[in-house]
C-alpha cells in the first residue's frame, strides 16, 4: 500500500510539472478544419448503399400464400376422388368379377340344362316304366375314348318335346331332333353324334344316307363302333339299311358292298351287363362290346367273371347265386342270405340292375330270392320286379 501512495505522489508531481497546453485557434478555424476532415464525414454520413426493394418479396409471399391457398383443398380432393376412384375401381372390380361369376356359373348350369340334367335322386343304372310318366325316353349309344359303346337313355319331359315330333315319336324322330344337342365332350364321352349321314325311315326300316365325306370304314373297329351305336340307338326298328347320298347301297373299305339291311335286336339283344368307369371315374353298365347268349342263364353266369381289362364284374366277391328260367321271368337265387345295407349302395345297386338288365335284354323279369330286405330302394323283392326299359337314365332338358 506505502508503495501505491509514494507512485502516486510522484505521479502527481510530474503532471504538475508538465508544461501548460494552449490552442490559440478561433473557433472558425476549428469548426472549418472539422468539416474538412473525411474521416468525419464518412462517419457523419454513411455511404448511401442502394438496396433492393421489399415489394418484390412481399409480392412473392403473399403469391406464395395464395397459391398454397389455391393447391392444397385442390390436392386434398384428388386425393378424396383417387381413394374414391380406387374404391370404385375396386367395387367395380368387385362387381364385374361377381357378375362374372354369377355369369359363369349361370352358363354351367345352362349347358347342364340345355344338354343333360341329372336330378335322379338314387344312383341308378337303369329306367322303368314308372320313369316315363310325363316322360319320353331316347336311347342312344355314346362313344368312349376306349372306343367302346355305351347305351343311355335320356329322359325327355313331355312338356318340352316340340309340337311336330307328335305325342309319341319314335327314336327317328327323337334322333334328329336331339342327337345335335347333347354334348358328349361335357358328358365324358367322345364325339361321335350326330352320325355323318341323312337319317330316315320307311315303316319299320331306318335308312342311312352316308355323306361322301365319312369315316365309319376306317378300320374294323370303327365299324364295329357304327354297328353298336345304331344297335343301341333306334330301339322299335326292326332293322337298318346302310346307303349312300343317292339311295344306293353304300360301299365300305375292307367290307365292299352292303346290301343286306342290319337286324336292330332291340329288346332281344341277349346280352350281359358287365360295369364299365370312364376316365372321369363316372360308372355306366354296359354289355361287352355287344357279346351275345344263347340262353338268359348263359348271360346271368357270364356276369360273375370280368370279361377283360375294360369291363368287370358287377357281382361282389363272395356272392353267388343260381338262375332258374321260368318262361317269361328268371329266378335269381342267392347261395346265402343277401344283406344289401352290408355292400355300398352303388355296389348292391349295379349288381341288382346289372342282373335286371340282363335278364330285360332277353325280354325278361326277375324274381329274387335269398335277400334279407323285402324293400329297399325302389324295389319290392317280394314280387317280380318289372324290367327295366333304359341302361344308365339321365334327365334331358332342351331349351
Amino acid at each position: 500500500m506505502s508503495n501505491d501512495k509514494w507512485n502516486e505522489d510522484d505521479m502527481e508531481k510530474r503532471l504538475r510539472h508538465m508544461p501548460v497546453v494552449e490552442d490559440r485557434r478561433s473557433k472558425e478555424e476549428i469548426l472549418q478544419r472539422l468539416k474538412n476532415d473525411a474521416r468525419l464525414t464518412e462517419l457523419e454520413e454513411p455511404k448511401n448503399i442502394p438496396s433492393k426493394s421489399k415489394w418484390p418479396s412481399i409480392i412473392a409471399a403473399v403469391a406464395a400464400v395464395l397459391l398454397l391457398t389455391i393447391l392444397i383443398p385442390t390436392f386434398l380432393q384428388q386425393n378424396n376422388e383417387v381413394s374414391m376412384d380406387k374404391a370404385t375401381t375396386s367395387e367395380s372390380a368387385s362387381t364385374i368379377e361377381m357378375e362374372n361369376s354369377e355369369e359363369m356359373q349361370s352358363e354351367d348350369s345352362s349347358d347342364t340344362s340345355v344338354f343333360t340334367k341329372q336330378t335322379a335322386a338314387p344312383l341308378t343304372n337303369a329306367a322303368y316304366p314308372d320313369d316315363l310318366i310325363d316322360h319320353t325316353a331316347f336311347r342312344i349309344g355314346l362313344a368312349t375314348d376306349q372306343a367302346t359303346i355305351v347305351p343311355v337313355t335320356f329322359l325327355i319331359p313331355n312338356e318340352r318335346l316340340p309340337e311336330g315330333l307328335g305325342s309319341s315319336p319314335d327314336a327317328v324322330a327323337l334322333y334328329n331332333e336331339y342327337a345335335n344337342t347333347i354334348d358328349e365332350g361335357s358328358l365324358g364321352f367322345t364325339e361321335y353324334h350326330p352320325y355323318m349321314a341323312t337319317i330316315s325311315s320307311v315303316g319299320k326300316q331306318v335308312q342311312m344316307k352316308f355323306s361322301a365325306d365319312h369315316s365309319y370304314d376306317r378300320s374294323s373297329a370303327t365299324l364295329e363302333m357304327l354297328n353298336l351305336s345304331v344297335q343301341d340307338t333306334f330301339y322299335g326298328f326292326d332293322e337298318i339299311r346302310f346307303l349312300q347320298e343317292d339311295a344306293s347301297p353304300v360301299t365300305f373299305d375292307g367290307v365292299g358292298k352292303v346290301e343286306e339291311p342290319l337286324i336292330i335286336t332291340g329288346n332281344n339283344s341277349r346280352q350281359a351287363y358287365y360295369r364299365f368307369e370312364k376316365s372321369d371315374g363316372e360308372v355306366f353298365l354296359s354289355t361287352n362290346f355287344g357279346k351275345a347268349y344263347a340262353t338268359v342263364e348263359e348271360a346271368l353266369n357270364a356276369m360273375k367273371e370280368t370279361p377283360n381289362d375294360i369291363y368287370s364284374s358287377v357281382v361282389p366277391d363272395g356272392v353267388n347265386f343260381t338262375v332258374t328260367d321260368e318262361k317269361n321271368k328268371v329266378r335269381v337265387k342267392f347261395s346265402e342270405i343277401l344283406d344289401l345295407n352290408n355292400l355300398p349302395y352303388e355296389e348292391a345297386m349295379q349288381l341288382i340292375e346289372g342282373i335286371l338288365l340282363t335278364a330285360a335284354s332277353f325280354d325278361k323279369q326277375v324274381e329274387f330270392d335269398q335277400i334279407k330286405q323285402d324293400q329297399w330302394g325302389r324295389f319290392d323283392f317280394t314280387q317280380a320286379i318289372e324290367k327295366p326299359i333304359g341302361a344308365n337314365p339321365k334327365f334331358l332338358i332342351n331349351e
